[in-house]
């Protein structure tokens, strides 16, 4: 009885150390192993390696092809990278893909008038049966200071409603039709009085044509276009193909508009569900009304919307406006303004009062800031948090930042605030050396525009988004163009003003700029331990593209391809490799 009992613990024993070997060898065996590659991991303890193996949606392996061998199976999928470069994916830290429908209409995106109106003339004729002239992409430095005029539209267009978006998206141009039918005149007051406002003609008091802000204009678009859900949807769809194409895995969407942001998600849920979402989202809560308190709406969201690809997480705030429309707050007065330095969206209090609260309750903030004064009244309010909660981790960032006074650059390290910035805003076009310096003077622009050099060297962590569709003058989400432009400071089509814009010195290292496309924007949604590099454990997000960049000319980085990109373990996009 006693050796027999000995036989069968020993049979039991052998049988658990036969199933734990087999069991450990099945869960070493990966579904896909890539190989033969020149991987860039964004992992400084190891920046380069040879092959990557997934299991799932999960990175099991990186190391060299040798090593990668143990990995395959009978039915893993091996892809022979042949020497060409692969790395994450792209984490697009500002973005709005659910406004894809508000860049429908005629392309305005042109320095020449003529050209521009022609277009529009175009797309009206070829869509007769669309009840609104649309067009996305006009660009402030072709119109004077009081910005676009009703009357050239009302010649063009005298019985149909023209509504026409601004590039930057923060602007619209209309004609008289659609004021008639929106009953908007003289006696309507402005939606945010000092910041989003119908320009009007001085000695009338009329709407111009010209609408400053989202909230002065997505309204009457809302009138005009009632808004269909489907149609929102659809235009997801065409973008979510595009954005894998360019190679983006992760963004943050910064602001749902046109639409209510419950209704957003639902979509993004939607095509989650489908199977047709093809990029993990981070959404917010977009806050732009001071009177109204934001943490009950963002509680609501943040508790509703968290599923594995599509989560409700952080509080966007409007600090101030844009240069363009005199609505950036500057330390110094705009040129030819006398004593005005444009206006913060909220006073300094209630702006610190919200993110001392947010910061209290763990809830990150990102910030929409273009001017120095923004800036430093952002820093004051996040330095006024901490200092009351110094316990609190709470993530903060600053976007845009366009322009930053010298004295706060350290304070991003010293306060753990991240900059996070559209690189490709930053070239020698009109848009910033005829129209930005005629607001705040060529000089001023010369010495101060964007930078991006001087953040990333001061420490402070940096992630780079295009805030597509808007733009400065040329409207992209391309994050490859981006990285270009960061690194030279050159325009991505045409010919600028000037070969670079200055100051020169604000240019990054393809290192800096792959790290801040990466790390640097998935540090901004606390996720730098799921993505952002390529380290076994992490998501298995990544691309391969047909050209090494660290092997090409500068110049060649814009138009360099993506063959593959996958995310969460699945293929979004393939070219021949």
């Amino acid at each position: 009885m006693k050796k027999t009992n000995q036989s069968l613990i020993l049979l039991v024993l052998m049988a658990m150390i036969f199933f734990s070997c087999t069991t450990k060898k099945e869960a070493q065996i990966a579904d896909h192993v890539f190989t033969n590659g020149k991987i860039y991991t964004v992992n400084d303890s190891s920046p380069w390696a040879e092959a990557v193996a997934v299991k799932a949606n999960k990175i099991i392996f990186v190391g060299t092809a040798q090593e990668a061998k143990s990995y395959i199976g009978k039915t893993t999928e091996v892809t022979d990278l042949g020497g060409k470069m692969l790395m994450p994916g792209f984490v697009e830290s500002h973005i709005h893909p659910t406004v894809a429908w508000v860049t429908e209409g005629a392309d305005l995106q042109t320095d020449d008038k003529k050209e521009m109106f022609q277009r529009l003339i175009k797309w009206a004729d070829e869509n007769p049966q669309s009840p609104v002239v649309r067009g996305f992409g006009w660009r402030y430095s072709i119109f004077p200071k009081e910005g676009p005029d009703k009357k050239t539209l009302d010649s063009l267009f005298p019985d149909k409603p023209v509504f026409l978006i601004a590039i930057d998206g923060h602007g619209a141009w209309v004609n008289s039709k659609v004021f008639e039918m929106t009953g908007v005149d003289k006696n309507t007051p402005d939606p945010m009085p000092g910041f989003s406002t119908y320009q009007r003609y001085p000695e009338t008091g009329e709407p111009t044509g010209f609408l400053v802000e989202i909230p002065a204009f997505i309204g009457i678009l809302g009138k005009l276009i009632p808004t269909d859900l489907n149609a929102v949807k659809q235009g997801m769809e065409t973008y979510m193909q595009k954005f894998s194409e360019a190679g983006i895995t992760t963004a943050f969407d910064a602001g749902i508009l046109g639409i209510a942001q419950h209704e957003g998600y639902d979509l993004y849920q939607q095509l989650e569900k489908e199977g047709k979402l093809s990029l993990r989202i981070f959404g917010s809560y977009y806050y732009n009304k001071p009177d109204e308190d934001p943490f009950a709406p963002f509680l609501e969201l943040n508790s509703k919307y968290q599923s594995e690809l599509v989560k409700a997480s952080i509080l966007k705030i409007n600090v101030d406006g844009g240069d363009a429309q005199y609505t950036a707050a500057m330390l110094h007065p705009y040129a030819g303004k006398k004593d005005f330095k444009g206006e913060l969206l909220m006073k300094k209090e209630r702006l610190n009062e919200i993110v001392k609260e947010a910061n209290d309750k763990g809830i990150p903030t990102f910030a929409h800031i273009i001017g120095d004064a923004g800036v430093r009244a952002y820093l004051d309010a996040v330095e006024y948090a901490r200092k009351k909660n110094p316990e609190a981790k709470t993530r903060h960032t600053a976007s845009h930042i366009v322009f930053m006074d010298n004295a706060d650059i350290p304070r991003f390290k010293q306060l753990n605030v991240s900059g996070q910035m559209s690189a490709q805003w930053a070239t020698p076009d009109p848009s910033i050396l005829v129209m930005s310096a005629d607001r705040l003077g060529l000089d001023f622009i010369k010495a101060n525009y964007m930078k991006m050099g001087s953040l990333v060297r001061s420490g402070a962590n940096v992630g780079l988004g295009t805030d597509w569709f808007a733009a400065g003058y040329y409207s992209t989400y391309k994050p490859l163009e981006a990285i270009y432009v960061a690194m030279t400071r050159s325009m991505v089509q045409g010919k600028g003003l000037m070969d670079q814009l200055l100051p020169v010195s604000e240019v990054i290292t393809l290192e800096q700029a792959l790290h801040a496309s990466t790390m640097g924007s998935a540090y901004i949604l606390n996720m730098e331990k799921q993505i952002g590099s390529i380290e076994k454990g992490k998501l298995a997000d990544f691309v391969v593209l047909d050209k090494n960049l660290f092997e090409i000319p500068v110049t060649e980085i814009k138009n360099t391809q993506v063959l593959l990109t996958v995310m969460n373990g699945k293929v979004q996009h393939q070219k021949e490799l």
